[in-house]
């Protein structure tokens, strides 16, 4: 038997209820996803699962030795399927992988729909 797919989105949050709305506003879109609560236990679920996944949500500042867009670089140079959004409150961000999308902080449910759309009509666009 085959093991069950994982979910096409990941969340990169180390706030519960960031993490809980971002997962909301994805599951309304009809994306299934997977939660982390440190950029190194995304790249351990990434690991096992990356064929699965087509986003990851992440936030810039988490705890631990890596931060999201430690995150993203990594993401960008293994798995180049996968887009990375890193929500961030900062203005300036230096030496970041070119298919990343910033979602300015505090985003609304509608900016990350508006990046999920895009996303999906910039995959068909390819297809």
């Amino acid at each position: 038997m085959d093991a069950p797919l994982a979910p096409p989105a990941l969340v990169v949050e180390d706030d519960p209820t960031e993490r809980r709305i971002a997962a909301d506003t994805l599951h309304e879109a009809e994306l299934e996803s997977a939660a982390a609560s440190t950029a190194e236990e995304a790249l351990v679920f990434l690991r096992e699962h990356a064929p699965d996944v087509r986003l990851v949500l992440t936030d810039m500042v988490l705890p631990g030795r890596l931060n999201g867009i430690d995150l993203a670089r990594v993401a960008s140079l293994r798995w180049r399927w996968i887009k990375v959004v890193v929500a961030t409150d900062r203005t300036r961000v230096n030496d970041v992988p070119q298919n990343v999308v910033f979602l300015p902080k505090p985003w609304r449910a509608c900016d990350l729909q508006a990046q999920l759309r895009w996303e999906g009509e910039r995959r068909r666009a390819t297809e």
